[in-house]
């Protein structure tokens, strides 16, 4: 269970980090940070709950 802060932050931050590459690439800032951010908060909370669901189990 200590894990589970570094597991939502690999979860949240690496699509955020590949919306800011996609910005710089397209100069759409800052559409594709918003959709990372998003994307990786929804996979975040997704992988917590599987982790919490598995150790209650």
């Amino acid at each position: 269970m200590a894990g589970v802060g570094i597991y939502f932050a690999g979860a949240a931050l690496i699509p955020i980090i590949v919306g800011a590459l996609l910005d710089g690439a397209f100069h759409t800032s800052p559409l594709f940070v918003i959709v990372g951010l998003v994307v990786g908060l929804a996979a975040g909370a997704a992988a917590i709950w599987l982790k919490v669901r598995e150790f209650t189990r």
